[in-house]
């Protein structure tokens, strides 16, 4: 009997022929298939996985990340202040956020025109309005480019923007992918129009200028709804290498990226054509920022967070813009002005001017000298000498004394113990009180002023404008044995009090407080806070009329602009020399001195007086701010310093 195993093969004896010959399989055909399906079965796992983990990861992502407000990062960014001349359209200057926060002016959308939208678009993305946030093939070339060494990224716009709007710009691949997650996530969840206007309102163009509205203003001088086709290409070629492709930089490389845009906008069918167009002039680059414009910009700081509550970083985060009271002929002279009379003078000479609307009080034109980063000599202590002495005039005829009153002025003369000189020529005795302004007399102010008591004096300037204290300290008569000569100015004052006073005296004895900012408006036009006028009537009309008419002799109308200016000049017998006059709609003082105790002289070697340099700012400054109203006569000749 005969068994068969399982698995056992059957035996073929000698005596059995095999029906069909036997043959050993070949095992490794087995074995090679079994390698290759599990090669197969490893290569569908791993294409899977290859697919199916990056989209399970995108998911996830998806999920957790959350995505930034456009709106609310754009308003996050700090902003310029942007302040106005009077006329609330000419920009003055701006004020930058600090820490390097740039300059940025926000827009709407539909503040941003077509063809601007369009030139930024051709120049770094132009399938925006319909990628999904990242663009594959642009992935895979900048993966390309990067394999051989190449430069040229891959980001969409909507890339672009998350990376500005979270901050993080490191080369890594995990911000890679949150960038291209989020992108993604964004693209989803706001329109395109809002992405547009946060990336506009925030990428950089270079010359510290963050946003479109900012590079217009700092390439062209304009607003971005006034720059053309040309000006556009130019500001969407600097985007991708903003401090190296400003044509003040490199003009070659920045008139490749213009023919670029252009040819872009051309292929997108955004423009016909790009024959006529020329490469744009640009504005000096680093223009900077005049002395005068940079102390108008602290005193417009210290102003709004003094009066209207409102701290620079609140200004900074809106964005808002701010009117002065500064005229532009008047403030654009007064820097000319100063400019042109200091050139070549010596180092140690300086000058302050301000101009001051009596009827308002409003500060029609400022210059504290220097650099603007040094000290405001508008706003530094000075000795006003014989220009004070209206105020001691105003002080006696407040007390009943008239214009015809007789004075001693004879020199020298020792008052209250303290001797006294007058400037050669102004000896006068008799005298009276009329010409002991119009002079002026120091003896007889300074025996005005101890017969009618220094404290009323005091106290008529105090009305008139100048302060009680500066820095806790009081303004007049702070030694008693120098108390007499308040009458005639041995005391401290800035030349914005000064101004303030004569402002005062122009307005028939109605001081009205000083002040730099009329308004100040969000982007929108609304009104966020709006000067209060307050006045005061300090001194009677009457008074002030005597005063005036005192002062307006044939001396003091050397360069006069026309009838019924009322200049005022002090001689700078030691380090001072003084300017002061008014109309009925300007009052302007000029300060000349020296920031060294030491007597001023001009370039010439001769000394400096009032009828000279300070008389030259003072007439250029009431002419271009009375021009547009009044007929200018011709102005007589200003006397020698010689």
């Amino acid at each position: 009997m005969e068994s068969i195993y399982a698995g056992e093969r059957p035996r073929v004896t000698a005596d059995e022929p095999a029906t069909e010959p036997f043959a050993v399989p070949d095992q490794r055909k087995p074995r090679r298939k079994r390698i290759w399906r599990r090669v197969r079965r490893t290569c569908y796992v791993l294409l899977f996985l290859a697919v199916a983990t990056p989209v399970t990861a995108f998911y996830i992502c998806y999920q957790m990340f959350d995505v930034p407000d456009p709106m609310q990062v754009t308003l996050a960014q700090n902003q310029t202040i942007t302040l106005y001349y009077s006329d609330g359209k000419t920009e003055l200057g701006r004020i930058l956020p600090p820490g390097g926060g740039g300059n940025r002016t926000l827009v709407r959308f539909d503040q941003i025109p077509q063809h601007v939208q369009n030139a930024v678009l051709a120049a770094e993305d132009n399938s925006f309005w319909t990628n999904s946030g990242f663009d594959v093939t642009g992935i895979m070339r900048a993966a390309f480019n990067n394999l051989i060494g190449a430069s040229g990224g891959g980001s969409t716009i909507t890339q672009q923007y998350i990376k500005k709007a979270t901050g993080n710009e490191d080369h890594s691949f995990s911000r890679k992918w949150r960038e291209l997650v989020l992108a993604k996530k964004i693209t989803d969840t706001y329109s395109k129009e809002n992405l547009l206007t946060a990336y506009l309102n925030t990428v950089y163009f270079g010359r510290g200028a963050n946003g479109i509205q900012a590079a217009a203003r700092a390439y062209f001088g304009k607003d971005i709804q006034q720059v053309n086709v040309s000006e556009a290409a130019l500001l969407a070629g600097v985007i991708q290498r903003p401090t190296f492709w400003d044509p003040d930089v490199d003009r070659e490389n920045a008139e490749r990226r213009w023919n670029f845009v252009l040819d872009q906008m051309v292929n997108q069918k955004w423009l016909p054509s790009k024959d006529g167009l020329a490469f744009p002039a640009t504005l000096p680059r680093d223009a900077g920022t005049s002395s005068a414009e940079l102390q108008i910009q602290n005193q417009v700081l210290a102003e709004l967070e003094e009066r209207a509550d409102l701290p620079r970083d609140e200004a900074h985060a809106k964005g808002l813009r701010v009117i002065t009271t500064i005229d532009r002929a008047a403030q654009q002279a007064a820097e000319q002005a100063v400019k042109t009379t200091m050139d070549g003078q010596p180092d140690y000479l300086r000058a302050a001017v301000v101009s001051i609307d009596p009827n308002t009080g409003g500060i029609i034109a400022y210059h504290g000298g220097g650099n603007g980063k040094g000290l405001d000599y508008a706003q530094t202590w000075q000795e006003p000498g014989t220009a004070f002495g209206p105020f001691t005039g105003a002080a006696a005829l407040t007390q009943g004394f008239r214009l015809d009153s007789p004075l001693e002025g004879s020199s020298p003369r020792t008052i209250g113990g303290i001797p006294m000189t007058n400037p050669p020529g102004a000896d006068c005795s008799p005298c009276t009180l009329r010409r002991a302004l119009q002079q002026p007399v120091n003896t007889a102010i300074a025996g005005l002023a101890n017969k009618i008591g220094p404290d009323f004096v005091a106290e008529i300037a105090y009305q008139l404008g100048i302060p009680r204290e500066l820095r806790g300290k009081p303004t007049l008569g702070e030694k008693p044995d120098t108390r007499i000569a308040i009458g005639m100015g041995s005391t401290i004052a800035r030349p914005i009090d000064m101004s303030t006073a004569y402002a005062t005296l122009a307005a028939d004895g109605v001081r009205t407080n000083p002040h730099f900012v009329d308004r100040v408006e969000y982007s929108s036009g609304n009104i966020r806070y709006r000067a209060t006028l307050t006045s005061q009537q300090v001194v009677p009309p009457r008074v002030a009329r005597q005063v005036t008419e005192a002062m307006n002799s044939p001396k003091g109308l050397v360069g006069a602009i026309r009838p019924g200016v009322r200049p005022f000049g002090e001689n700078g017998a030691v380090a001072k020399a003084w300017m002061t006059g008014y109309t009925h709609d300007l009052a302007t003082v000029v300060w000349m001195g020296s920031d060294q105790l030491k007597a001023i002289k001009n370039k010439s070697g001769a000394d400096i007086t009032p009828f000279a340099e300070p008389a030259a700012i003072w007439r250029a400054v009431m002419e271009a701010y009375n021009a547009p109203n009044t007929p200018t006569p011709a102005a007589r000749p200003i006397p020698s310093t010689r």
